[in-house]
């Protein structure tokens, strides 16, 4: 009698269904962690960029005596070099100097994320003097509170 060996060519799609399967989770569990990660290397940079900005503003304030005046969001302000022209996240940069009431003036590096609102209140102090603070997806550092006669609002 002469036996006759079936030889299995290939994958069945019960195991090609389970392979699948199982790189689906993986890649469910991955991307999550991935994003996270790639949202703190960009605000890294964020931050990073509006630490030297401060000092930029610090020096300025040491040559003239003041800190440069308020601008619009996105505007560069006279005196910071270092203005990141394209922000991550299709974000935009805001130098703010402020006005805060009771004889203080405030100056502020604030940074609109994606959903491209300001969340942060306006003609307050948001953030402690080198020190960042989170609103959403809005990041500010404050650079000084001092002492003016100025009321509340922009410093012009």
């Amino acid at each position: 009698m002469q036996t006759r060996w079936n030889s299995q060519q290939g994958f069945t799609l019960i195991e090609l269904l389970v392979v699948t399967v199982i790189l689906g989770v993986l890649a469910a569990l991955a991307l999550p962690a991935y994003t996270a990660m790639m949202q703190r290397a960009r605000y890294a940079e964020v931050k990073q960029s509006m630490g030297v900005m401060s000092r930029e503003a610090q020096l300025y304030r040491t040559e003239f005596g003041q800190y440069p005046p308020d601008v619009n969001r996105d505007v560069q302000p006279e005196g910071i070099v270092n203005w990141p022209q394209d922000a991550p996240f299709g974000g935009k940069y805001d130098y703010d100097h402020w006005g805060v009431g009771g004889g203080q003036c405030y100056v502020q590096i604030g940074f609109i994320g994606a959903s491209q609102q300001m969340n942060y209140p306006l003609f307050t102090i948001n953030a402690q003097p080198e020190k960042f603070e989170e609103f959403d997806d809005n990041l500010v550092m404050g650079i000084e509170v001092y002492d003016c006669s100025a009321g509340s609002g922009p410093i012009l």
